[in-house]
C-alpha cells in the first residue's frame, strides 16, 4: 500500500481546559491553538471526544459546531456567548514564539 504525506508537522500547542455549568447541563472544552489553522482553534467537547475548527466569527455565522461539540438547543445562547469572548481572547499568534 503507497501513501504520500501531504504534510507532517510538529509545533508547541497552546491549550486551554474549562468547564462551566448552564442551568441545565455541565460542559467541559479543550481548546487548543495552533498557527497550522490560520487563526482557528480546536474545540472539543471532552464529554462526547468530538471537535471543532473555530474563531470567534465562525460561531455567530456558522451553527454547525452545536451539533459537533453536543450543545443543547436550550444551551445554545450561552454556550455560544461563552465561546465568542473564549475564541476572542484565546490565544495570540505570538503567544506560540
Amino acid at each position: 500500500m503507497k501513501f504520500e504525506y501531504s504534510y507532517d508537522q510538529s509545533e508547541n500547542l497552546l491549550s486551554r481546559f474549562v468547564t462551566f455549568a448552564t442551568e441545565q447541563r455541565r460542559y467541559d472544552f479543550a481548546f487548543f491553538y495552533s498557527r497550522h489553522f490560520d487563526g482557528k482553534s480546536i474545540v472539543m467537547s471532552l464529554q462526547n471526544m468530538r471537535a471543532a475548527l473555530l474563531c470567534s466569527d465562525d460561531v455567530g455565522h456558522d451553527h454547525n459546531w452545536v451539533h459537533s461539540l453536543a450543545v443543547h438547543a436550550e444551551d445554545e445562547e450561552v454556550v455560544s456567548s461563552f465561546l465568542a469572548k473564549a475564541l476572542s481572547s484565546l490565544f495570540k499568534h505570538d503567544d506560540l514564539d
